[in-house]
């Protein structure tokens, strides 16, 4: 029961994380299509937390209703014109340009991907379904060693194996499982 809580708490806080950076892309940058990924993302984030409310009213015991807290997202508008909107500041990449050797050891699959590369995974090698993408990773981090997770990967996925995001994402295989 305490494994899928924090499963359900871990993909809550990285569900925040993508709506923080996907709020701070729509105010820079308005574009209707991530104003859809941002409200598939709030709904998803809502059953996770309807789910983490119903497991917790299946243990049992006794938890204090909590406050309800008003937070508030800033609205987004379309700009009037080209010559009125702020000039976005350039997004900065890692310095080192290999996958791998950006990422630290993790103790779980989903935390040893970075949230820019979460998006490419998800765009480049899921078709945008971040729900399948989560679902993938969560079974290739079950594996029992890299051979079983790359043989999991194929079947699942079908990747073309000449895409750069799978080089990336068979490379974060390799250093997750090392």
């Amino acid at each position: 029961m305490r494994k899928e809580m924090q499963t359900l708490l871990d993909d809550i806080e990285l569900d925040i994380q993508e709506l923080k950076y996907l709020m701070q892309t729509i105010t820079a940058e308005p574009d209707s299509k991530l104003r859809i990924v941002a409200k598939r993302s709030i709904q998803q984030m809502r059953a996770r937390l309807d789910e983490l409310q119903k497991v917790l009213e299946e243990t049992g015991s006794k938890v204090e209703e909590p406050q309800i807290v008003e937070v508030k997202v800033p609205e987004v508008t379309e700009p009037v014109s080209p010559k009125h909107e702020p000039e976005a500041a350039p997004i900065s990449s890692p310095a080192s340009p290999i996958l791998a050797e950006r990422i630290k050891p993790a103790t779980d699959l989903r935390h040893a991907i970075s949230l820019n590369d979460s998006f490419r995974f998800a765009r480049e090698i899921f078709g945008g379904d971040t729900a399948r993408m989560n679902e993938v990773i969560r079974q290739l981090g079950d594996a029992p060693s890299l051979d079983k997770a790359l043989e999991l990967f194929s079947s699942l996925v079908n990747p073309d194996e000449e895409n750069e995001a799978v080089v990336d994402f068979v490379e974060l295989l390799k250093k997750y499982f090392s």
